[in-house]
């Protein structure tokens, strides 16, 4: 019986030291690292999208967000991350240009203007976000691909992101608010030659109110009325520790409300994918 409690007993010593263990994430980028990027919407509820677009421009303006809906669903991105001259990363996320389709929407001749870059930002090695004069919704998107926790973590660590999805002005009047921004290291797995993070993501935003006198009661039929926004976000990263990248990332935002301006109410939900390109 001792003989058998003894490789039982080292066995959960062993798991013990493991989940213990603290592990340092890293991004190790000495050269350009080139992502397939999905940025695709998913589902459009079109209930609240469709109502109170009764005016000639809450009709043009919901026609025009439903074109250019149409011509961003089946763009394909890539993201390329490299190292500047101080050994910090720039991301730059760009429209994938299809040869064989000729067609330039609106979308994708704004884009060509730009160099195809839909998105950029730098990073420090550590993960932490250095490009902090980029707009809110630029940060944001980099925040939840790309930033990693600043000092060393162990299995069950949680930390949050540098993320404030949700953006109102200052005639909106809050009554209810409440969020949760949660990342966490799920587990370790040992690959042989390598270790991968698994690191989960469940962040949550919510914000209801009225909005107050403004240039925004223009576009809610009725200033009274309670407003609402709901962002979610959940994904899983594999982080491989060896090699100091996401060997695979996914995941899914989720924004629902019933602010119809410019017809912008509904449902959308979004998907986000990352898969190293071979090079």
């Amino acid at each position: 019986m001792k003989k058998l409690l003894i490789p039982i007993f080292c066995v959960v010593l062993t798991a013990c030291a493991q989940q213990n263990n603290t592990i340092d994430l890293k991004w190790n980028i000495s050269d350009t690292l080139t992502y397939k990027t999905v940025m695709k919407d998913m589902i459009v509820s079109k209930e609240e999208i469709e109502k109170d677009t009764d005016t000639t421009f809450g009709r043009k303006a919901s026609d025009f967000l439903k074109k250019m809906q149409e011509q961003t669903a089946n763009l394909e991105y890539i993201t390329k991350l490299f190292p500047d001259k101080k050994s910090n990363i720039d991301i730059a996320m760009m429209v994938k240009e299809n040869k064989s389709d000729t067609t330039e929407t609106l979308f994708s001749g704004m884009a060509r203007m730009n160099g195809n870059v839909v998105l950029r930002g730098k990073l420090s090695p550590e993960g932490e976000i250095l490009s902090f004069y980029y707009k809110s919704a630029q940060t944001n998107l980099i925040s939840i691909l790309f930033e990693l926790p600043k000092a060393p973590v162990k299995v069950g660590d949680q930390w949050s992101i540098k993320m404030d999805f949700i953006a109102m002005d200052q005639n909106f009047i809050a009554d209810t608010l409440n969020k949760k921004n949660n990342v966490r290291l799920e587990e370790i797995k040992d690959l042989g030659n390598d270790k991968v993070a698994v690191i989960k993501y469940d962040i949550k935003e919510y914000v209801s109110g009225y909005f107050g006198n403004g240039l925004l009661t223009m576009f809610n039929a009725d200033s009274d009325e309670r407003t609402f926004m709901k962002m979610t976000y959940e994904a899983t990263g594999l982080f491989s520790i060896k090699k100091g990248i996401w060997i695979d990332y996914e995941g899914f935002m989720e924004v629902d409300s019933n602010f119809s301006m410019f017809g912008m109410g509904g449902t959308k939900r979004t998907q986000f994918k990352l898969t190293p390109e071979d090079n």
